[in-house]
């Protein structure tokens, strides 16, 4: 259920449930995901392609 009060509107514990809220929503989602898909989300960043380092010219290390 989304809350459409706006933020100025809420006090700060309203707010920070909601962020709580919307995170465990996306992790959820996720797992259920993974569920489906393999998603490697346990691979270190030298496996990684968003872990690699650019080069000066621009290419993958």
């Amino acid at each position: 259920m989304i809350n459409t009060t706006h933020p100025d509107d809420m006090t700060a514990e309203a707010r920070l449930d909601e962020a709580a809220a919307i995170l465990a929503a996306g992790i959820k989602r996720l797992k259920e995901k993974q569920k489906t898909e393999k998603i490697p989300l346990d691979k270190s960043a030298n496996q990684c392609p968003y872990g690699r380092k650019k080069t000066t010219r621009g290419g993958m290390v």
